[in-house]
C-alpha cells in the first residue's frame, strides 16, 4: 500500500493508532468553536484537569508574560495569557501528551514545539501590525501548524527519514519532499487530523494552507499568509527547528500582508531577544505532570 493510502486509512479508521483526545481537550475544542463562550466557561472546563491548570498558572507567572503581581486563578491566567492563546496552549499540551512513544524519531520534538511557539509569537506580532482583528485568533493555528510532521515522524519513522534526506540533498523545504515521496504534505495531514478531532475552520484552514496561502479560502487567506511568513522568520531567527533544511516564504509575502521588508529584521530581532522566554514557555508546557 502506498504511503498516502496508508495515512488516509489511518486517519479515517475509527479504531486506528491515532490517539483520541481527552474529554477536557474535546470540551476545549467545543469551547473554541462557540463564539458565545465566556472566560468563566473556559476556566470551568480547564479546571477539570488539575495538571493543565497548574501548568497554565505557572505559564501566566512566567517571564514570557512578565506580570508584576502573582496570577493565582485560572480565570486571571486566561486574561493574562489571552483567551484564544490559552485554548491553543491547552490543545498543544493535550496533543503532545497524547503521543508518548517518541523513540527513534526523525524529527526533534522539542525543537519542533519551540519552533511552533516562535511561529505563534511572530504571527501575533505580524497580525497586530497588519490586521489587529485576527491578532488573537492567529496564535492557535500558528502554534499547531506543523502537527502533521508529528504523525509522519511517529507512525512513518523510516519513510520520514528518507523525506528529510531528500529535502537536505535537494535543499528544498520538507513539504516539497513530502509531496514527492508521500503524495501529500504535513499541512494537509494536519488538516485531516483536525477534521477528525472536530477543530473549527478558524484553526483548520490556516494550518492547511500555510505553505500555499493564496489557495486558502478568502476568509483565512491573511491568516495563512501571516503563518507562512512567521514560519520563515522563526527559522531565520534560529528559534527551535522545523526540520526544514531551507527557510522559504511565498513571493512578495511582506507586501501581500501589508508590511515593509524593514519590519522583517525587527521581527527576527524581537524573536531572538525573546528566546529565553520561548524556552521557558516550552519547559513549562512540556514538563511531566506531578
Amino acid at each position: 500500500m502506498e504511503i498516502k493510502a496508508e495515512i488516509l486509512k489511518m486517519i479515517q479508521k475509527k479504531d486506528s493508532d491515532i490517539p483520541t483526545l481527552s474529554v477536557v481537550i474535546e470540551r476545549i475544542i467545543s469551547v473554541a468553536s462557540d463564539e458565545k463562550t465566556t472566560t468563566e466557561d473556559l476556566a470551568e472546563v480547564i479546571s477539570y484537569d488539575q495538571g493543565m491548570t497548574n501548568k497554565l498558572l505557572k505559564l501566566a507567572n512566567s517571564i514570557y508574560y512578565a506580570q508584576k503581581t502573582k496570577v493565582e486563578t485560572i480565570k486571571r491566567s486566561i486574561s493574562v495569557i489571552g483567551f484564544d492563546e490559552i485554548i491553543g496552549i491547552a490543545l498543544g499540551m493535550g496533543i503532545l501528551s497524547s503521543f508518548t512513544d517518541k523513540s527513534g524519531l526523525s524529527l526533534d520534538m522539542k525543537a519542533l514545539w519551540i519552533h511552533g511557539i516562535g511561529v505563534a509569537t511572530a504571527s501575533k506580532d505580524l497580525a497586530k501590525r497588519t490586521n489587529p482583528g485576527i491578532a488573537n485568533k492567529i496564535f492557535i493555528p500558528a502554534l499547531l501548524h506543523d502537527m502533521g510532521k508529528v504523525i509522519f515522524s511517529i507512525y512513518f519513522k523510516e519513510e520520514y527519514k528518507k523525506v528529510r534526506q531528500l529535502a537536505m540533498e535537494t535543499r528544498k523545504p520538507l513539504y516539497f519532499a513530502e509531496n514527492i515521496l508521500f503524495k501529500l504534505d504535513h499541512a494537509i495531514l494536519s488538516a485531516l487530523l483536525m477534521k477528525r478531532w472536530n477543530f473549527p475552520q478558524s484553526i483548520l484552514f490556516p494550518c492547511r494552507f500555510h505553505h500555499n496561502p493564496e489557495s486558502a479560502p478568502i476568509k483565512f487567506r491573511h491568516h495563512s499568509l501571516i503563518i507562512n511568513l512567521a514560519d520563515y522568520l522563526t527559522q531565520k531567527a534560529g528559534i527551535g527547528h522545523s526540520g526544514n533544511p531551507v527557510p522559504v516564504t511565498v513571493k512578495n509575502s511582506p507586501k501581500k500582508i501589508g508590511i515593509s521588508t524593514s519590519v522583517l529584521t525587527l521581527v527576527i530581532d524581537q524573536l531572538k531577544r525573546k528566546e529565553a522566554e520561548i524556552n521557558e514557555f516550552f519547559t513549562i508546557t512540556t514538563e511531566p505532570q506531578s
